[in-house]
């Protein structure tokens, strides 16, 4: 039987896992002679059939590897792309030259690739960490992203080849070895003399810092001038200087587990503090606010008590989810809730417009009374301080940012990331 008829043989076999794999195992058979053609297949079935010419050629190995590449070189629709890019990061040990060969390919998709199928062949990539480390500070922030998965999936094993780097270089890997023990262990993976060397540029880089544009799915705002108080009123500690740049990134990495006295593991997050950006301090704290670990009300209570006012903003791209909230002395004084039962608690503020202002405005619909068309946490973020995702280059910028954390005594050791600085 030929290719082609074994092909449509797959198409035929559906989700039936015996004739799928029977299938599979009878295209693989010619070895390398098949690759091409199962390669250029890939387009032309269905994605369950896809499903199996990549098992297919996932059994070819390195001959496969090498047909796929070859194929992404020459091929110009997307829909080809993302067949080739599942192909490519499937294979097994087999291709771990392959991989590490893929990585000074010149398509970016390539060298993409190559990162993520190293990432899934785990702690046996471990000899390819020397190759890896270099993209941890690549130009385009996605292959960045795949290069810290990649690291942290090879694991610690990993600690004596980049801790040797860092000690006998060679020295253009020596920075990228400091971000990559950072990922796979935190600061325990980090010894005495790098710490204090990551300490002193961090006292460098913050002097030089300039604001940038700032994530806007879920944050806090408090004053510049009083914001010092928020630090009791959440209970954050060992807080250390650090730049914008460097708390985004520990935000990627803001939980920790670590083991009580009883030896029963807790939960500790690391926060982000920004620097007083146009008169106000937004705060990062992903996760306990994310999961709702804290609750918000009470925390706005506590944080306006010691500093005056704060601010609660979030919005779910997927759930179309709004909350925007004002707290001032001690108290929530205003909050809209998209499907929150009530949507509006307080009084209107002074720069919210009435509904009846709206063109589309419907006296006959149902609305609460003391309902506005300040709804969207854009523009009250605006309104009440500013608006995260318009900080850049011409914002005034006063001191630095701060990273703390929500328990007394734990430290920065136990949470791992590229802290990038």
């Amino acid at each position: 039987m030929d290719q082609g008829e074994l092909i449509a043989e797959l198409e035929r076999a559906g989700r039936d896992k015996e004739l799928t794999a029977r299938a599979v195992r009878r295209l693989a058979e010619p070895g390398a002679a098949a690759a091409p053609g199962l390669v250029a297949a890939l387009g032309t079935v269905s994605r369950q059939a896809m499903w199996g010419l990549r098992d297919s050629l996932r059994l070819i190995g390195p001959a496969a590897f090498d047909a796929a590449v070859a194929a992404r070189a020459r091929a110009e629709k997307v829909p080809d792309w993302w067949e080739l890019g599942h192909v490519l990061r499937g294979f097994d040990e087999r291709c771990f030259p392959q991989y590490v060969a893929a990585l000074s390919h010149p398509m970016k998709e390539i060298r993409r690739q190559a990162l993520w199928g190293l990432q899934n062949l785990g702690d046996s990539a471990t000899a390819a960490v020397v190759d890896v480390i270099p993209f941890l500070d690549d130009a385009d922030r996605y292959t960045r992203y795949q290069a810290e998965k990649t690291i942290r999936a090879i694991g610690r094993q990993s600690g004596p080849v980049l801790r040797g780097i860092r000690r006998e270089g060679p020295a253009y890997l020596r920075r990228h070895a400091l971000s990559a023990l950072s990922l796979i262990g935190g600061e325990a993976e980090i010894d005495e003399r790098d710490r204090r060397a990551l300490e002193r540029l961090v006292r460098i880089k913050v002097a030089e810092d300039i604001p940038e544009s700032l994530p806007e799915h879920r944050w806090l705002a408090v004053p510049g001038a009083t914001y010092e108080g928020l630090f009791a009123a959440v209970g954050l500690h060992d807080r250390r200087p650090c730049t914008v740049s460097m708390g985004q990134a520990a935000m990627e990495d803001d939980v920790a587990l670590v083991a009580g006295p009883d030896g029963v593991e807790r939960a500790v997050y690391r926060v982000f503090v920004t620097p007083e950006l146009d008169g106000w301090r937004l705060v990062y704290a992903d996760t306990p606010l994310g999961e709702m670990h804290w609750d918000v009300d009470d925390l706005l209570r506590r944080i306006s008590a010691a500093c005056g006012q704060a601010q609660y903003f979030f919005q779910d791209d997927h759930s179309d989810s709004m909350v925007w909230a004002l707290a001032v002395d001690g108290e929530v004084r205003r909050s809209y809730w998209r499907y929150g039962e009530p949507e509006w608690r307080g009084e209107p503020l002074d720069w919210e417009q009435p509904l009846g202002a709206d063109p589309d405005f419907d006296p006959d619909d149902d609305h609460e009374p003391n309902a506005t068309q300040a709804s969207s946490v854009d523009s009250a973020a605006r309104e009440l301080s500013l608006d995260p995702t318009g900080v850049g280059e011409q914002t005034p910028m006063r001191g630095h940012g701060w990273l703390a954390v929500t328990e007394e005594g734990v430290g920065h050791g136990p949470f791992t990331g590229a802290l990038r600085i």
